[in-house]
Protein backbone atom coordinates (compact mmCIF):
# COMPACT_ATOMS: atom_id res chain seq x y z
CA UNK A 1 0.00 0.00 0.00
CA UNK A 2 1.31 3.41 -0.95
CA UNK A 3 0.94 6.06 1.74
CA UNK A 4 0.60 9.48 0.22
CA UNK A 5 1.85 12.60 1.93
CA UNK A 6 -0.85 15.09 1.08
CA UNK A 7 -0.46 18.76 1.96
CA UNK A 8 -3.12 21.34 1.20
CA UNK A 9 -1.67 24.29 -0.65
CA UNK A 10 -3.49 26.69 1.66
CA UNK A 11 -1.74 25.13 4.66
CA UNK A 12 1.74 25.48 3.19
CA UNK A 13 3.46 28.69 4.15
CA UNK A 14 5.58 30.42 1.57
CA UNK A 15 8.78 32.01 2.81
CA UNK A 16 9.45 35.57 1.71
CA UNK A 17 12.67 37.52 2.17
CA UNK A 18 12.48 41.33 2.09
CA UNK A 19 15.56 43.50 1.81
CA UNK A 20 14.94 47.00 3.09
CA UNK A 21 12.19 45.71 5.37
CA UNK A 22 12.73 48.60 7.79
CA UNK A 23 11.70 51.16 5.17
CA UNK A 24 8.30 52.47 4.18
CA UNK A 25 7.63 49.87 1.49
CA UNK A 26 9.23 47.03 3.40
CA UNK A 27 7.02 47.50 6.44
CA UNK A 28 3.82 47.66 4.39
CA UNK A 29 4.89 44.61 2.37
CA UNK A 30 5.70 42.61 5.52
CA UNK A 31 2.21 43.30 6.89
CA UNK A 32 0.65 42.38 3.54
CA UNK A 33 2.50 39.08 3.28
CA UNK A 34 1.79 38.12 6.90
CA UNK A 35 -1.86 38.67 6.08
CA UNK A 36 -1.46 36.07 3.34
CA UNK A 37 0.10 33.58 5.78
CA UNK A 38 3.69 33.94 4.60
CA UNK A 39 6.68 33.31 6.81
CA UNK A 40 8.42 36.67 6.54
CA UNK A 41 12.13 37.30 6.92
CA UNK A 42 13.73 40.70 6.55
CA UNK A 43 17.22 41.97 5.82
CA UNK A 44 18.41 44.93 7.84
CA UNK A 45 21.69 46.79 7.70
CA UNK A 46 24.17 46.83 10.55
CA UNK A 47 23.25 50.43 11.41
CA UNK A 48 19.68 49.23 12.13
CA UNK A 49 21.09 46.63 14.49
CA UNK A 50 23.26 49.22 16.22
CA UNK A 51 20.39 51.72 16.52
CA UNK A 52 17.14 49.78 16.73
CA UNK A 53 15.09 52.97 17.02
CA UNK A 54 15.41 52.95 13.22
CA UNK A 55 13.11 49.91 13.19
CA UNK A 56 10.12 51.98 14.33
CA UNK A 57 8.05 51.04 11.28
CA UNK A 58 8.25 47.38 12.34
CA UNK A 59 7.18 47.95 15.94
CA UNK A 60 3.76 46.34 15.49
CA UNK A 61 5.39 43.33 13.77
CA UNK A 62 7.74 42.44 16.59
CA UNK A 63 7.83 38.67 17.04
CA UNK A 64 6.08 38.12 13.70
CA UNK A 65 9.01 38.67 11.34
CA UNK A 66 12.56 37.33 11.53
CA UNK A 67 15.34 39.83 10.91
CA UNK A 68 18.81 39.15 9.51
CA UNK A 69 21.72 41.58 9.62
CA UNK A 70 23.09 41.25 6.09
CA UNK A 71 25.09 43.53 3.82
CA UNK A 72 23.55 42.88 0.40
CA UNK A 73 26.64 44.48 -1.17
CA UNK A 74 28.61 41.50 0.17
CA UNK A 75 28.05 38.54 -2.15
CA UNK A 76 29.11 35.86 0.34
CA UNK A 77 26.73 37.14 3.02
CA UNK A 78 23.94 37.37 0.46
CA UNK A 79 24.56 33.88 -0.89
CA UNK A 80 24.73 32.37 2.60
CA UNK A 81 21.38 33.95 3.46
CA UNK A 82 19.71 32.64 0.29
CA UNK A 83 21.23 29.18 0.78
CA UNK A 84 20.14 28.98 4.43
CA UNK A 85 16.59 30.29 4.02
CA UNK A 86 15.80 28.96 0.52
CA UNK A 87 13.03 31.57 0.10
CA UNK A 88 10.15 31.19 -2.31
CA UNK A 89 10.03 34.91 -3.01
CA UNK A 90 12.61 37.68 -2.60
CA UNK A 91 11.61 41.33 -2.59
CA UNK A 92 14.63 43.58 -3.08
CA UNK A 93 13.60 46.99 -1.78
CA UNK A 94 16.85 48.12 -0.17
CA UNK A 95 18.24 51.21 -1.87
CA UNK A 96 19.42 54.74 -1.29
CA UNK A 97 17.40 57.52 -2.88
CA UNK A 98 17.99 60.30 -0.36
CA UNK A 99 16.97 63.41 -2.35
CA UNK A 100 19.49 65.51 -0.45
CA UNK A 101 22.52 63.55 -1.69
CA UNK A 102 21.28 62.14 -4.97
CA UNK A 103 24.05 63.94 -6.90
CA UNK A 104 26.74 63.44 -4.28
CA UNK A 105 29.11 60.48 -3.85
CA UNK A 106 28.20 59.05 -7.24
CA UNK A 107 30.16 55.79 -6.89
CA UNK A 108 28.63 54.89 -3.55
CA UNK A 109 25.13 55.81 -4.75
CA UNK A 110 25.59 53.67 -7.84
CA UNK A 111 26.98 50.68 -5.93
CA UNK A 112 24.23 50.69 -3.30
CA UNK A 113 21.51 50.71 -5.93
CA UNK A 114 23.14 48.28 -8.36
CA UNK A 115 25.36 45.73 -6.61
CA UNK A 116 22.69 44.31 -4.30
CA UNK A 117 20.53 43.35 -7.26
CA UNK A 118 23.43 41.57 -8.99
CA UNK A 119 24.37 39.71 -5.81
CA UNK A 120 20.82 38.42 -5.42
CA UNK A 121 20.65 37.32 -9.06
CA UNK A 122 24.00 35.54 -8.77
CA UNK A 123 23.02 33.84 -5.51
CA UNK A 124 19.74 32.56 -6.97
CA UNK A 125 21.49 31.23 -10.07
CA UNK A 126 24.46 29.75 -8.22
CA UNK A 127 22.27 27.92 -5.69
CA UNK A 128 19.91 26.70 -8.43
CA UNK A 129 16.97 27.82 -6.33
CA UNK A 130 13.49 28.44 -7.70
CA UNK A 131 13.18 31.67 -5.76
CA UNK A 132 11.34 34.44 -7.56
CA UNK A 133 12.97 37.87 -7.37
CA UNK A 134 11.27 41.25 -7.39
CA UNK A 135 13.38 44.41 -7.61
CA UNK A 136 12.14 47.93 -7.02
CA UNK A 137 12.93 50.35 -9.81
CA UNK A 138 12.15 54.05 -10.15
CA UNK A 139 10.59 56.61 -12.45
CA UNK A 140 14.00 58.32 -12.34
CA UNK A 141 15.09 55.63 -14.77
CA UNK A 142 13.23 57.61 -17.45
CA UNK A 143 15.01 60.82 -16.45
CA UNK A 144 14.67 63.33 -19.27
CA UNK A 145 11.41 62.07 -20.76
CA UNK A 146 10.61 61.98 -24.45
CA UNK A 147 6.94 61.07 -24.11
CA UNK A 148 4.07 61.53 -21.68
CA UNK A 149 3.01 59.34 -19.95
CA UNK A 150 5.73 56.67 -19.81
CA UNK A 151 5.19 52.95 -20.25
CA UNK A 152 7.40 49.86 -20.20
CA UNK A 153 8.68 50.56 -23.71
CA UNK A 154 9.49 54.25 -23.24
CA UNK A 155 13.10 55.29 -23.74
CA UNK A 156 15.19 55.66 -20.59
CA UNK A 157 17.42 58.71 -20.26
CA UNK A 158 18.45 58.76 -16.59
CA UNK A 159 20.12 61.92 -15.32
CA UNK A 160 21.20 60.80 -11.82
CA UNK A 161 23.53 58.10 -10.44
CA UNK A 162 20.47 56.52 -8.83
CA UNK A 163 18.52 56.34 -12.08
CA UNK A 164 21.55 55.08 -14.02
CA UNK A 165 22.11 52.31 -11.44
CA UNK A 166 18.50 51.18 -11.66
CA UNK A 167 18.61 51.04 -15.46
CA UNK A 168 21.78 48.96 -15.30
CA UNK A 169 20.12 46.63 -12.79
CA UNK A 170 17.12 46.23 -15.11
CA UNK A 171 19.41 45.12 -17.94
CA UNK A 172 20.98 42.49 -15.67
CA UNK A 173 17.54 41.27 -14.59
CA UNK A 174 16.54 40.79 -18.21
CA UNK A 175 19.85 39.08 -18.96
CA UNK A 176 19.37 36.57 -16.11
CA UNK A 177 15.82 35.91 -17.29
CA UNK A 178 16.92 35.15 -20.81
CA UNK A 179 20.27 33.47 -20.17
CA UNK A 180 19.51 31.45 -17.05
CA UNK A 181 15.72 31.30 -16.76
CA UNK A 182 15.69 33.12 -13.43
CA UNK A 183 12.23 34.40 -12.46
CA UNK A 184 13.18 38.03 -11.89
CA UNK A 185 11.32 41.24 -12.59
CA UNK A 186 11.29 44.95 -11.80
CA UNK A 187 8.52 47.30 -10.80
CA UNK A 188 9.29 50.76 -12.16
CA UNK A 189 7.81 52.73 -9.28
CA UNK A 190 6.72 56.34 -9.37
CA UNK A 191 6.56 58.50 -6.24
CA UNK A 192 4.60 56.77 -3.51
CA UNK A 193 4.00 58.15 -0.06
CA UNK A 194 2.43 57.38 3.30
CA UNK A 195 2.54 58.42 6.96
CA UNK A 196 5.59 56.12 7.20
CA UNK A 197 7.59 58.18 4.71
CA UNK A 198 10.70 59.93 5.94
CA UNK A 199 10.42 63.72 6.10
CA UNK A 200 13.43 64.03 3.80
CA UNK A 201 10.83 63.53 1.07
CA UNK A 202 8.66 66.47 0.08
CA UNK A 203 5.08 65.28 0.82
CA UNK A 204 5.97 64.19 4.37
CA UNK A 205 8.02 67.36 4.91
CA UNK A 206 4.91 69.34 3.99
CA UNK A 207 2.39 67.38 6.07
CA UNK A 208 4.64 67.48 9.16
CA UNK A 209 5.06 71.23 8.70
CA UNK A 210 1.30 71.70 8.37
CA UNK A 211 0.75 69.95 11.69
CA UNK A 212 3.49 72.01 13.33
CA UNK A 213 2.21 75.32 11.91
CA UNK A 214 -1.35 74.53 12.97
CA UNK A 215 -0.09 73.81 16.49
CA UNK A 216 1.78 77.11 16.58
CA UNK A 217 5.19 75.47 16.76
CA UNK A 218 6.37 76.62 13.33
CA UNK A 219 5.72 79.84 11.45
CA UNK A 220 6.83 79.17 7.87
CA UNK A 221 7.75 76.39 5.48
CA UNK A 222 10.64 76.93 3.06
CA UNK A 223 10.46 75.09 -0.26
CA UNK A 224 12.07 75.16 -3.69
CA UNK A 225 10.24 75.07 -7.01
CA UNK A 226 6.54 74.59 -6.24
CA UNK A 227 5.45 74.58 -9.88
CA UNK A 228 6.73 71.10 -10.73
CA UNK A 229 4.41 68.11 -11.02
CA UNK A 230 4.65 64.57 -9.68
CA UNK A 231 2.81 61.26 -10.00
CA UNK A 232 2.02 60.41 -6.37
CA UNK A 233 0.32 57.26 -5.08
CA UNK A 234 -0.09 55.42 -1.77
CA UNK A 235 2.71 53.05 -0.74
CA UNK A 236 0.18 50.57 0.62
CA UNK A 237 -1.28 50.21 -2.87
CA UNK A 238 2.11 49.94 -4.56
CA UNK A 239 3.29 46.96 -2.49
CA UNK A 240 0.36 44.86 -3.71
CA UNK A 241 1.70 45.23 -7.26
CA UNK A 242 4.99 43.73 -6.08
CA UNK A 243 3.26 40.60 -4.85
CA UNK A 244 1.11 40.31 -7.96
CA UNK A 245 4.20 40.43 -10.18
CA UNK A 246 5.63 37.36 -8.44
CA UNK A 247 2.34 35.46 -8.72
CA UNK A 248 2.28 35.85 -12.50
CA UNK A 249 3.00 32.91 -14.76
CA UNK A 250 5.93 34.68 -16.40
CA UNK A 251 8.27 37.39 -15.09
CA UNK A 252 7.61 40.78 -16.63
CA UNK A 253 8.51 44.36 -15.74
CA UNK A 254 5.76 46.87 -15.02
CA UNK A 255 5.35 50.61 -14.63
CA UNK A 256 3.54 51.33 -11.36
CA UNK A 257 2.06 54.70 -10.33
CA UNK A 258 -1.18 56.65 -10.17
CA UNK A 259 -1.20 57.77 -13.79
CA UNK A 260 -2.10 61.31 -12.69
CA UNK A 261 0.13 64.38 -12.33
CA UNK A 262 -0.36 66.82 -9.45
CA UNK A 263 1.59 70.01 -8.75
CA UNK A 264 3.26 70.84 -5.47
CA UNK A 265 0.85 73.78 -5.25
CA UNK A 266 -2.03 71.29 -5.32
CA UNK A 267 -0.37 69.29 -2.56
CA UNK A 268 0.03 72.44 -0.46
CA UNK A 269 -3.60 73.42 -1.03
CA UNK A 270 -4.89 70.02 0.11
CA UNK A 271 -2.52 69.73 3.08
CA UNK A 272 -3.03 73.24 4.48
CA UNK A 273 -6.72 73.17 3.58
CA UNK A 274 -7.13 70.09 5.77
CA UNK A 275 -6.49 72.27 8.83
CA UNK A 276 -8.27 75.37 7.54
CA UNK A 277 -5.17 77.35 6.54
CA UNK A 278 -4.15 79.17 3.36
CA UNK A 279 -0.75 77.84 2.29
CA UNK A 280 0.18 81.15 0.63
CA UNK A 281 0.47 82.77 4.07
CA UNK A 282 3.06 80.29 5.29
CA UNK A 283 5.12 78.96 2.36
CA UNK A 284 8.34 80.75 1.44
CA UNK A 285 10.11 79.88 -1.81
CA UNK A 286 13.87 79.71 -1.26
CA UNK A 287 16.30 79.46 -4.18
CA UNK A 288 18.66 77.23 -2.18
CA UNK A 289 16.18 74.39 -2.48
CA UNK A 290 16.06 74.52 -6.28
CA UNK A 291 17.77 71.64 -8.10
CA UNK A 292 20.11 72.00 -11.07
CA UNK A 293 18.34 69.05 -12.67
CA UNK A 294 14.73 68.48 -11.76
CA UNK A 295 12.27 65.85 -12.87
CA UNK A 296 9.25 67.01 -14.79
CA UNK A 297 6.47 65.14 -16.58
CA UNK A 298 7.24 61.79 -14.96
CA UNK A 299 3.81 60.20 -15.18
CA UNK A 300 3.02 56.48 -15.24
CA UNK A 301 1.06 54.71 -17.94
CA UNK A 302 -0.26 51.77 -15.90
CA UNK A 303 -2.28 50.19 -18.71
CA UNK A 304 -0.17 47.02 -18.72
CA UNK A 305 -0.44 46.54 -14.93
CA UNK A 306 -4.20 47.05 -15.10
CA UNK A 307 -4.61 44.55 -17.93
CA UNK A 308 -2.18 41.81 -16.92
CA UNK A 309 -2.06 42.10 -13.12
CA UNK A 310 -5.54 43.51 -12.52
CA UNK A 311 -3.81 46.13 -10.38
CA UNK A 312 -4.80 49.72 -9.90
CA UNK A 313 -4.36 52.26 -7.08
CA UNK A 314 -7.24 52.46 -4.61
CA UNK A 315 -6.27 55.55 -2.59
CA UNK A 316 -6.41 58.81 -4.54
CA UNK A 317 -4.18 61.85 -4.15
CA UNK A 318 -6.48 63.83 -1.87
CA UNK A 319 -7.14 60.85 0.42
CA UNK A 320 -3.41 60.18 0.68
CA UNK A 321 -2.46 63.73 1.68
CA UNK A 322 -5.38 64.08 4.12
CA UNK A 323 -4.39 60.83 5.82
CA UNK A 324 -0.79 62.00 6.15
CA UNK A 325 -1.84 65.33 7.65
CA UNK A 326 -4.21 63.62 10.08
CA UNK A 327 -1.48 61.21 11.17
CA UNK A 328 1.06 64.00 11.67
CA UNK A 329 -1.46 65.98 13.73
CA UNK A 330 -1.97 62.95 15.99
CA UNK A 331 1.77 62.29 16.26
CA UNK A 332 2.47 65.91 17.20
CA UNK A 333 -0.33 65.91 19.77
CA UNK A 334 0.98 62.65 21.24
CA UNK A 335 4.50 64.04 21.55
CA UNK A 336 3.16 67.07 23.40
CA UNK A 337 0.93 65.18 25.85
Amino acid sequence: MIVWSIVKVSDTKKLALITGIAGQDGSYLAEFLLGKNYEVHGVIADYHYQDQSRLWRLKNLEGRVKLHVIDVLNFQQTENCISELNPDEIYHLASNVDPRVIFEDEINTYNINFTGTINLLRAIHKNKTNAKLYCAGSSLMFGRVTELPQNEDSSMNPTTPYGIAKVAALHFIRMYREAYGVFACMGILYNHESPRRDDRFLPRKITKAVASIKAGKQSTLELGNINIHRDWSFAGDVIESMWLMLQAEKPRDYVIGSGVLHSIEELLAVAFGAVGLDWRKFVVVNDKFFRNIDYENLCADISKAKLELNWRPRVNFEQLILTMVETDMKLLKGSCD
